[in-house]
């Protein structure tokens, strides 16, 4: 059985976002400096490489895992890639796979929302947008939730 993010609340409203393509964040960003420590923390994970995302909008990083690496194909969007950051003017939410139980968590305590096209029933459940760190603290839940869909990707959860 797999162990639940135990995730605190997060404060505040909920960010504007779109429902259309490209699902975005529209406000509520974090600052540059949080964000450049986002980006380092998910391309120092072991066998992520950091590319050009297959499926986001141009300028967003995709953390996709390295081909020697045994994987959970349900984790990933596109080819090998189970995540991806938006860039600027949406710097730092990103949509990324995680297992049913942890999405739901994500989205009940505040983290993020389904992609839309997981409301529409197009895209199957897992797919989330998690917001902007807009502080260090809010960073350091969100390594937690990046932490468990590279755990999904690999398979260990």
């Amino acid at each position: 059985m797999t162990q639940l993010l135990q995730l605190p609340q997060r404060s505040g409203e909920k960010p504007m976002t779109t429902q259309h393509i490209p699902h975005s964040q529209l406000n509520q960003h974090g600052p540059d400096d949080v964000v450049e420590k986002l980006h380092d923390f998910c391309f120092s994970l072991s066998n992520v490489l950091n590319e050009a995302s297959g499926i986001s909008v141009p300028g967003a990083r995709a953390l996709v895992m390295h081909s020697n690496s045994e994987c959970n194909h349900e984790a990933f969007m596109i080819g090998r890639e189970f995540a991806h950051i938006h860039p600027h003017p949406d710097s730092g939410s990103m949509h990324l796979k995680l297992n049913i139980e942890d999405a739901n968590e994500v989205i009940e305590k505040g983290w993020g929302e389904n992609h839309f096209l997981v409301t529409k029933g197009i895209l199957a459940p897992g797919l989330i947008m998690v917001f902007s760190p807009r502080s260090e603290e809010e960073l350091e839940t969100i390594k937690s939730i990046i932490q468990s869909s590279y755990e999904f990707a690999l398979g260990a959860n």
